[in-house]
């Protein structure tokens, strides 16, 4: 094999590796997450993404061909909700504002809030009164997944039920600039406070 068909060997390679994590990626959030944004699209309210994902230059054309079929396809995102690089700055802002209290599980180091109820809707609006938040724009996103939504806190409290704030993941309710957060763990253990 000559220089050449070695480098095209290389290349097919890396475009392989490159197509198969994003067919991974794809599939991991329309297993996990694809439910919450479909209930968050039910509801007709006004809503964003930051990002869905952020790759490396080299994955990003893949993603864009992934954004034109099912399941994206029906919420028609821009490519623009894929960034280029490799930092989730949403997710660094929140981890440096907001460190684990814990040593095994993330847990901010924030005030509890101790709660009887299953409605994370009521929850939800209980901590927005003892914060006195008033309506803006919020981030809300779910810690093992790369999307971030974006959207008005009000909005959120009035579509907060199980389907949008579920029970099996980490939820992040957090402020554009991260002054803010209010955190519901897979232990059900609500946490809340500012910077």
């Amino acid at each position: 094999m000559n220089e050449q068909e070695r480098n095209s060997s290389l290349l097919k390679k890396e475009r392989l590796i490159n197509k198969l994590a994003v067919d991974q990626q794809s599939s991991f959030l329309a297993t996990w997450w694809i439910e919450i944004a479909n209930s968050i699209k039910k509801t007709k309210i006004e809503w964003s993404l930051e990002y869905l994902e952020v790759v490396n230059q080299n994955q990003y054309d893949f993603w864009t061909r992934v954004l034109k079929q099912e399941p994206w396809i029906d919420f028609l995102f821009p490519d623009t909700v894929i960034h280029k690089g490799d930092h989730y700055w949403v997710h660094e802002l929140f981890y440096s504002n907001y460190p684990s209290s814990l040593p095994l599980r993330y847990l901010p180091k924030l005030e509890k809030w101790l709660t009887n109820s299953s409605d994370n809707g009521a929850t939800l609006k209980e901590i927005m009164a003892k914060l006195n938040l008033s309506n803006q724009p919020i981030f809300l996103f779910f810690v093992r997944m790369s999307p971030i939504v974006k959207m008005e806190l009000f909005d959120l409290a009035s579509i907060a039920t199980n389907d949008i704030i579920p029970d099996h993941e980490d939820t992040a309710i957090m402020a554009l600039d991260g002054s803010w957060l209010i955190f519901k763990s897979l232990e059900q253990e609500w946490v809340f406070g500012q910077i």
